[in-house]
Formats: structure tokens, sequence, C-alpha cells
């Protein structure tokens, strides 16, 4: 019978707490010492609103120095003359060459047959005929008027000095009494008839010379006309041969061969690969601090060539607008349609301060950056000046030398201070 447990008891001694004490007082003394060393940094840990990793960070150094504001775009090579070619009027077509034909210039490249401007150039060339004999026989009907007109005059002043001498006869007649007054008054009437006669018939031959000089400018003009109507259909009827204007290559067919087209349909395009031009494709937020006339490098088999921004589209495609760059110096060994990057240059600031560009700009509001300094970020109000793709101007709120984080400023969440840990 087991009565109780007290043989399977065992006394256990109670520990001393001295050694307990001394360890807390030799902790607590390191860290009142520890805080009284690192006053500062204590200070600023309670004042600091939160801690961000420097690891997630990208910093860089305010400096004085020139900046190139410009923006990098990706373009393409083309044809800077590219023309096409259209029917000018409706026929059928006859091809002389195929797409990617090597071309030169004035060489016939196709042919339209138009029977309808050959029918209609005929009729304008017959009525010019009919229109030059109209002037031809009015010349003639001029020169017999004139004729009539000058007989007539004539013939009046052969009777003015017929009456004339008459009255002279009557006037020494009278002296002698040989004639009666009578005869003499008659004399002097017929005197005056003649002079009359001749006067009119003067003023009459000057009004028949100005009627038909008239009627004769009116025809001319209608001959004229006729001409340059003629002139037309045959500068038109010529263009049914279409040649080349420039030395190059075909590039698309739009018909094909014998087929029947409409006036002003696109029959053939040309490229003339002599001169080749940048088609930059730039995006539309950027568009707007360009300008033509803008210097440019275009970047080719990593060589630079010096060009300029010669168009700009005002339409937009894709967020983004296309523009002109012309090399100033042609490229040797430059194909159409090659890819290449350009660098188109704003402008050029001296002296000035600037950091490097990065996502503080876009996250800060352009307003706001993060300073370092002992250990802790200081948020800071800066001014913004021109930006290229590499750098910032700074125009104020900063310094030559300052320290600034210029990654993404999401971190600090608008915190005024931040402490940085690594």
């Amino acid at each position: 019978m087991i009565r109780n447990t007290s043989q399977q008891d065992k006394v256990i001694t109670k520990r001393s707490t001295n050694k307990k004490w001394m360890l807390s007082s030799i902790g607590a003394i390191g860290l009142i010492s520890a805080v009284a060393f690192s006053y500062d940094s204590f200070s600023a840990l309670l004042s600091a609103e939160q801690a961000v990793s420097t690891q997630q960070l990208k910093t860089a150094q305010v400096v004085r120095g020139d900046m190139i504001q410009d923006i990098r775009v990706e373009g393409r090579t083309l044809a800077a003359v590219s023309p096409s070619l259209y029917a000018i009027a409706s026929g059928t077509v006859t091809l002389h060459v195929k797409a990617g034909d090597t071309i030169a210039k004035g060489q016939v490249l196709a042919s339209l047959d138009s029977p309808e401007l050959h029918n209609q150039l005929l009729q304008e060339e017959a009525t010019l005929r009919r229109i030059e004999m109209e002037v031809k026989r009015q010349q003639i009907a001029i020169k017999q008027q004139q004729l009539d007109n000058t007989q007539a005059m004539e013939l009046a002043k052969v009777e003015l000095e017929a009456a004339q001498s008459e009255m002279a006869r009557a006037n020494a007649s009278i002296e002698k009494q040989i004639i009666s007054k009578l005869e003499l008054e008659q004399t002097m009437v017929e005197l005056k008839r003649a002079e009359l006669n001749e006067r009119h018939a003067i003023d009459s031959l000057k009004l028949s010379q100005e009627q038909l000089n008239f009627e004769l400018q009116s025809t001319q003009l209608d001959l004229d006309r006729q001409r340059h109507l003629v002139a037309n259909l045959q500068r038109q009827v010529d263009a049914l041969t279409l040649t080349s204007p420039l030395s190059g290559i075909v590039g698309n067919l739009n018909v094909q061969q014998k087929q029947h087209v409409q006036r002003d349909s696109e029959l053939m395009s040309l490229v003339d690969l002599s001169e080749l031009e940048v088609e930059a494709y730039i995006p539309e937020n950027l568009a707007d601090e360009l300008g033509i006339g803008l210097t440019a490098k275009v970047q080719i088999n990593n060589q630079y060539f010096p060009a300029t921004l010669m168009a700009i589209s005002p339409e937009v495609e894709n967020g983004r607008v296309s523009g002109r760059i012309r090399f100033d110096k042609q490229p040797k060994s430059l194909r159409q349609n090659q890819r290449v990057n350009a660098q188109i240059i704003i402008s050029h600031k001296k002296n000035i301060l600037k950091v490097d560009r990065g996502a503080f700009i876009e996250t800060g509001s352009a307003s706001t950056a993060y300073k370092i300094s002992n250990g802790s970020a200081y948020r800071t109000n800066i001014q913004l000046g021109v930006k290229s793709i590499r750098e910032v101007e700074i125009k104020s709120g900063l310094q030559v030398g300052d320290t600034i984080v210029i990654s993404s400023l999401t971190p600090f969440q608008q915190a005024q201070q931040v402490i940085l840990s690594e």
C-alpha cells in the first residue's frame, strides 16, 4: 500500500537573482551609452516618417555644365522624290516596263489609247482651219472696202477741185458782168456741196477703217483662242505617252496590261534612289517642342550623319506624328526602308545646373525632389527647366554637389523626411 508520494519529491534550491540583475544593468548602461553617442541619429529616427531601402533607389549628383535638349526617335529611310503617274484621259493602257525595272529620265513607260481625245483634237483642228480661212477672207474684204472708200474720197476731192475752179471762173466773170448774180450763187452752192462731200468721204474712210479693224481683231481673238485650244488638246494627246521624269526604278504598277482606265487613275509610282530622306515617328507629346529647321543627327551603322528637320505632319496616327528629316550630305550605301535612329536637337544651353533624368520627374510632379544628407532623404521643392533624354535642367531648389533620388518617388509617399536603410 502506497501512503503518499513523499519519497518521489525533490527539493529545488532557489537560485540567486544577483546575476540576472547584473546582466540587465549592463544592457541598460550600454543602451544609454549608445543613445548618448548617436543622439543625432536617434533624433532623426524619431522625427522620420518612414524608412526606405537604398537598394530600390537610384541617385545622381547635381552638376554644372552644358546640356543639349534633344529627343530620340525612330524612323525609316524613303525616297525624297517618289512621284506617281496618272492617266490624263480615259483609254486603254499599254505598259512598257515592269515593277522594279531601272529607268532613265525621258524613257517611255506606258502609253494610252484614247479615241475620244484624238477625235476631239481632229475636230478642233478643223475649226482652227475654218477660222484661219475666215480671217483671210475678212482681210481681203477689208482691203476691198478700203479701196472703195479711198476711191470715193478721191472722187470727192476731184469734185471739190472742179468746184473750186468753177468758183474762180465765176468770180472773174461776175466782175466783168459776164454772168448773172444768180449763176454766181449757184456756183457757190456747188462748191459748198463739193466741200461737204469731201469732208464726209474722209470721215467715212476713217470710220470704216476703225470698224473693219475692230471686226478683224475680234476674229483674230477667236483664232487665238482656237489655237490655244488645239495646243492644249495636242499637249494632252502627247501626254498619252508617259515618259519618266527621273532616273530611278519603277515602284508599284497599279494597272494590268491593256486595261481600260478612267481619267486621273493612278498608273504607277516611281522611286528616285539618288536622294533619300528619313521619315521619323515622333511621339505626340513631344511634337509641340519641335519646329521646322531644327538640327538633327541620324544614326546609321553606328555612324552619325548631320541632317535637318524639314517637315512635321499635322496628323496624329497611333499617338505619334511623322516628320521628314533631310540629310545635309547624302550617305553612301543607304537603302530604302532601312530602319534608323535619329536625334533631334531642340536647344543647346551652356553653364547650367543639371542632373540625370529619371522617374522622379513624373512621380514628383516635376516640382519635388528628395535630397540625401546624413543617411536621410529630405523633401525639397525644386523648379525644372528644359529636359533632354538623359538630363534635366535645375532652375532652383538645389545646388552643385547635392545628391538626390532620381528613381521613382512613390515609396516616399510625399513624406517630409525618410530614413535610408541598407
